[in-house]
């Protein structure tokens, strides 16, 4: 199923010719900023494994077989890839601001998965507000929903 979608980035994320091909690379590109959200600290746990396979799976309506397949290839991509605005400008184009304040809230809750938010975690969340156009007061609204949920 995600077998093809490596090719995907590599053509400069040209448009999909499909509505689920479409839906396949908003789903790479969302779990590559998980990912990415889980390394910023440079101490990805088996616990964020984890985590952040139990929320792709729910969200996206994965079985674990297809939830491990996408994160396999999201994080080949987001490995290859040199900063993350080719995910970011995706999901911008892509989804509606109430879905990317649901994107925002689970990199969130990715952060604070150790309970614990570093400089450069934060700083990281403030450039995805930034790159999908999200205002300043919401993404400290769901920061603050996120760390009081003890997420």
């Amino acid at each position: 199923m995600f077998e093809s979608l490596s090719g995907f980035f590599k053509d400069k994320m040209a448009p999909a010719e499909s509505r689920t091909d479409d839906l396949n690379h908003l789903q790479v590109a969302t779990c590559a900023l998980l990912l990415e959200a889980a390394h910023a600290d440079d101490d990805f746990t088996g616990e964020e494994e984890e985590t952040i396979a139990r929320m792709v799976g729910s969200r996206f309506g994965l079985d674990a077989e297809q939830t491990s397949e996408l994160l396999h290839v999201a994080d080949e991509e987001r490995q290859k890839s040199g900063d993350l605005y080719q995910f970011a400008r995706l999901i911008n184009d892509s989804f509606t601001h109430p879905r990317k304040l649901a994107v925002l809230e689970l990199l969130w809750q990715v952060v604070y998965n150790d309970g614990v938010l570093e400089a450069h975690e934060d700083a990281l969340m403030h450039k995805m507000g930034t790159l999908l156009g999200v205002r300043h007061e919401e993404l400290m609204a769901l920061k603050l929903k996120v760390k009081r949920s003890g997420s």
